[in-house]
């Protein structure tokens, strides 16, 4: 009784091209940044601009995930390949974390070891339209991660929001060294933003390796599930071993119907199908397997009806 859902076609171009735009987007993103440390000197863009080179390289691998994660089932792999996005993700998370360490370390050796900046207004004008062109692109990938339950896109946003985060506090850290002159607040502003990159990271890797590990629906989810057995308690006597997982966009449901003992196999393949049909209508993307079992034979609501009542 299990069903396989829509096909993967619908929601594979946007996924895909999404993904395309974040790497073109960080690319160019990175040489502004790139070029804002060469002009300043300053140690807080050089970490911003370091982050950037991570963006490129974690958009390489969504780009690639979401090429595997959006084929289809096959001989190899009959429930998809869907769980690419959750090493995509994971891999992200890591880099993400690598980067707020390697953040820290450079601004620490730079809190040691001083060094005076120059040209402060083109750097951080080239900064600027850097990190408006980051958030941009981060508010689009997550509208597409949300509309198409892709972790994978979501990772990237995230990240790039964090980017978005990380050039604010490095725009105005080097923005009061102009102002008072006093050099230690570059490497004061890369420790805060490298402490902030660190610990998104290390939440981003939970999330990922939950995913991986086959973590069960959100609770609201579940509640929804619950809800509609509940609503058809006059068909069935009792449900459990209720399970639940979900990969990219995709969710798997699998549970166990007691049924009358005298219900048909027709019967009982109806209201499975009933059953099917409301819980898509509540999820999207989901696929449902139902086990049905008839009930004990000392079953007490079966002694007092011959038939199940349709509600």
């Amino acid at each position: 009784m299990s069903r396989v859902l829509t096909s993967r076609a619908t929601r594979t171009p946007l996924r895909v091209r999404a993904a395309a735009v974040s790497l073109a987007a960080s690319v160019a993103i990175l040489v502004l940044k790139a070029s804002a440390y060469m002009v300043t000197g300053s140690v807080a863009l050089l970490s911003d601009a370091a982050e950037s080179v991570v963006n490129v390289l974690a958009a390489n691998i969504t780009l690639v995930s979401l090429l595997v994660a959006v084929r289809p089932p096959d001989e190899g792999h009959q429930y998809g390949h869907s769980k690419a996005e959750y090493v995509s993700s994971a891999t992200e998370a890591g880099l993400i974390t690598l980067a707020g360490a390697g953040v820290l370390i450079t601004a620490l050796n730079r809190l040691l070891n001083p060094q005076p900046l120059r040209a402060l207004a083109l750097g951080l004008g080239l900064q600027g339209v850097a990190a408006v062109a980051n958030l941009a692109v981060a508010m689009y990938l997550l509208r597409i991660s949300r509309a198409r339950h892709s972790i994978a896109l979501e990772a990237s946003a995230r990240h790039l929001l964090a980017d978005v985060v990380t050039s604010a506090g490095v725009f105005a850290g080097v923005g009061l060294v102009g102002l008072t002159g006093w050099g230690p607040i570059d490497p004061i502003a890369a420790i805060a933003v490298g402490g902030n990159i660190l610990w998104m990271g290390v939440g981003l890797v939970k999330r990922s390796l939950g995913g991986l590990m086959d973590a069960p629906l959100p609770e609201d989810e579940q509640a929804k599930i619950r809800e509609i057995f509940e609503e058809h308690r006059s068909d069935i006597i009792d449900y459990h071993a209720l399970r639940t997982r979900q990969a990219g966009p995709d969710r798997f449901v699998d549970v166990h119907l007691v049924l009358h003992r005298n219900t048909t196999v027709g019967e009982a393949h109806e209201l499975s199908d009933h059953l099917e049909q409301h819980i898509r209508e509540a999820l999207p993307n989901v696929d449902v397997t139902i086990h049905v079992e008839p009930c004990e034979p000392s079953c007490a609501r079966c002694a007092r009806a011959t038939r199940p009542v349709r509600s």
